[in-house]
């Protein structure tokens, strides 16, 4: 599947929620001490972005599994990779056995964004 095939959606709200995500993530990463891609450097400056400098762009591959196309404005600097919503992913997993009241259902997910976020076109 190309970027041509994929039904691409933008997040015009909640932009925030969105970064606070990716700051979680990269903190992860730090302590992985997995720095040294310019991927990581991207996500780190967009992390500390403002949201409204930003563009979000989700694509759903799978249940769980989006690719996002993020750029920073002015420059139009683009980054993309796929997001593996292991919120969403616990959610269910939870739901089946029963367990309706764990904190999990209180965070917000990519896929959460993802049913905000509206249909676009989407040229990078």
């Amino acid at each position: 599947m190309n970027d041509d095939e994929l039904s691409w959606r933008e997040l015009l709200t909640k932009k925030e929620e969105f970064l606070h995500i990716l700051r979680i993530l990269n903190h992860y990463y730090e302590m992985r001490g997995e720095t040294k891609s310019k991927q990581f450097g991207f996500r780190r400056l967009l992390a500390d972005s403002d949201p409204n400098s930003v563009q979000i762009f989700f694509a759903r591959l799978g249940p769980f599994e989006y690719q996002v196309a993020c750029r920073i404005l002015p420059n139009e600097e683009t980054e993309t990779w796929i997001h593996i919503d292991g919120i969403a992913e616990e959610r269910e997993r939870l739901q089946t056995i029963g367990n309706q009241d764990h904190p999990v259902f209180s965070l917000v997910c990519l896929g959460d964004l993802y049913g905000i976020s509206v249909p676009t076109l989407l040229s990078i």
